[in-house]
């Protein structure tokens, strides 16, 4: 299970917060505003142990989306929307019908609001609330979890309220990017899945975008191991119409609006299968990534919003330049990159080249089993096909390289004058 919410007066850093899905499906239904998203987002982000109960306040809210603070404004019309909004619930049942008749149908259960107020939520349960000592502590809003456990809900990394660094306000940026971008980071954040893809996976239902990667060159296989070289061709999605309203430009521009604003990002990975061939609706041919497919070792963090963090270099470089000093060079004339990539596995392994989306703001607390073991799984794998890489050098009488997280050895200062 992951650390849990925090109230907004208790100091003790960014935590993690999650809302139901139950609650993502309803707003995404809806197609809310970004200013909708992001409000739900404060107000789940200042709720207890529960995720139930919210002290955040409507001038909170303002405060994280640099909304305008007049009475009656944007976020005041958020409130009164997502007070409308109703989660439900889906199950195949019998028709009850004998015979030929029999068929199982879809029995919709309406679970309620997703929001309430203080006073809406006494009205119907006359329960005590969890106040705190405080008036800051004082229960606001209740935001149902409508049964659902901690750990079956979508969880959010605290700093996308809050911000940390040159990332001030992350939620304003959100606002700002739009509709679409906004209703788009959630669904890609009920997509994560850091334990097995490090990131959003890219298969499966509800999956998320990912970038392709098509074959460069022939396959190249000498003794003991096969290169592989593929080049940036583009995003593949499978596009919820409740997200880009039916526009395929508009879904387009949103994820390019979340990585511009460092939201998001891309990891390059080597994965074990080969691409299963497929096709877009238009008749071109790519390569799709199989169901079953897993990462093996990670390339490359392509950001476009500053440096790369740290400790997610990948092993690309590595990869590059033995693929250059064997003479199949992924580098265009002069030395510049293009997108294009090498990928070492030994002969016999299927692999292909694919990208994920990687979520900036994400759970991080290391005391979480679940992000330790994934950094771990990661970590593992990048080191051990980085030694493939150097038992090829060595083989092929290359001098070896050193781990791109291995910490450079301080420059040594000159002697004063």
């Amino acid at each position: 299970m992951t650390d849990q919410p925090e109230n907004e007066d208790t100091g003790r850093g960014p935590g993690s917060f999650c809302i139901p899905r139950k609650a993502m499906e309803a707003l995404l239904d809806a197609e809310v505003t970004a200013y909708e998203i992001c409000t739900y987002l404060v107000l789940a982000r200042f709720t207890d142990e529960t995720g139930q109960y919210a002290t955040a306040s409507i001038s909170a809210v303002n405060r994280y989306t640099g909304a305008n603070k007049l009475k009656g404004g944007p976020v005041d019309r958020a409130i009164e929307r997502l007070k409308t909004i109703r989660a439900k619930a889906t199950e195949r049942v019998s028709n009850g019908l004998p015979g030929k008749r029999h068929a199982m149908v879809d029995q919709v259960t309406d679970l309620g609001p997703i929001l309430f107020s203080r006073d809406a939520w006494l009205e119907v349960t006359a329960e005590t609330l969890p106040d705190g000592p405080t008036e800051r502590g004082r229960v606001l809003f209740i935001l149902p979890h409508f049964g659902e456990p901690l750990e079956a809900r979508i969880w959010f990394g605290g700093n996308l309220v809050i911000g940390v660094g040159e990332f001030h306000r992350p939620l304003k940026a959100l606002k700002d990017a739009g509709d679409v971008a906004a209703r788009l980071l959630l669904s890609l954040y009920a997509a994560n899945d850091m334990e097995t893809w490090g990131g959003v996976r890219p298969t499966g239902p509800g999956r998320g975008p990912c970038k392709r990667y098509e074959p460069v060159g022939d396959e190249v296989r000498i003794s003991s191991w096969r290169l592989i070289r593929a080049a940036d061709r583009g995003e593949v999605a499978s596009m919820g119409k409740c997200i880009g309203g039916g526009s395929e430009e508009a879904y387009w521009e949103a994820l390019l609006a979340l990585a511009s604003v460092g939201l998001t990002y891309e990891v390059v990975m080597v994965l074990n299968r080969n691409a299963r061939p497929s096709q877009f609706a238009s008749g071109e041919p790519y390569g799709a990534i199989p169901e079953d497919a897993e990462p093996l070792y990670e390339l490359d963090c392509r950001n476009l919003h500053g440096y790369k963090p740290e400790g997610e270099e990948g092993i690309g470089g590595a990869t590059a330049n033995t693929a250059g000093a064997l003479g199949y060079s992924v580098a265009t004339e002069g030395g510049h990159f293009d997108g294009t990539y090498a990928a070492f596995v030994p002969t016999g392994f299927p692999a292909m080249i694919a990208g994920i989306y990687r979520l900036r703001f994400r759970v991080a607390n290391p005391k979480n089993a679940g992000v330790k073991g994934a950094w771990a799984r990661i970590y593992h794998n990048n080191s051990e096909y980085f030694e493939l890489i150097n038992r090829i050098r060595a083989k092929s009488s290359l001098p070896l390289l050193r781990p791109p997280w291995e910490k450079r050895e301080p420059t040594e200062q000159a002697p004063p004058k």
